[in-house]
Formats: structure tokens, sequence, C-alpha cells
């Protein structure tokens, strides 16, 4: 499975095991696929004590992925569980999400 599809329950979520190297500031991209009845819907991603709220962006369609940046949250080293999931009612569905990736500022 490459990808979470279709995403149209808005009490889903999809958690990931991860293994943060070192305490610090991190921005969190998306890789998704939406087209435009989906734009605007949002999602929350969390870990530990903080998260981060995303807006679904248009990739024009779902078999166009595109990286689009959640923000910043602030994390601690170590493994821990990382959780992503819709924010309030959905419009049709979430979007088609391939990938969430983590970049240390």
């Amino acid at each position: 499975l490459n990808v979470l599809a279709p995403w149209r329950i808005d009490t889903d979520m999809a958690e990931w095991l991860i293994q943060v190297p070192a305490d610090g500031e991190y921005e969190v991209f998306v890789t998704l696929a939406a087209d435009e009845a989906s734009a605007g819907d949002a999602y929350v991603i969390e870990a530990a004590n903080t998260s981060v709220k995303g807006v679904v962006q248009s990739t024009s369609g779902y078999e166009s992925f595109k990286e689009q940046s959640a923000g910043m949250m602030k994390l601690k080293a170590g493994v821990q569980s990382l959780l992503m999931r819709p924010e309030g009612a959905l419009k049709q569905e979430l979007a088609d999400v391939r990938a969430v990736r983590l970049r240390r500022k």
C-alpha cells in the first residue's frame, strides 16, 4: 500500500511509529493528491505534546501528488507516534496521502 485513500470518514486516523534523531524544530511535509472539492479541508498531525494543523490544497486531481508544508512542530529525540487525522467534517474526502516527512530546521 503506497497511499492512504480514500479518506472519507472524518474520525479515521493514520499512525506511524517514528524515530526522531534529535530535539528540535521540524517542518512537517505531507505528500498528497486532492481535487478542488477537497481543497480547504483541514487535518492535524500530532506527536507527544505537540501538533500542527494543515489545510489541503488542490493538486488538480487525485492522480497528481505534491508535497505541501503543514507547518512546524517541536519534537523530542526518540521513538514516538505520529498521528494524522482530519480536523472537522470533510466536504468530500480529505486527500489521498502518500507520505509524511519531517525536516529539521
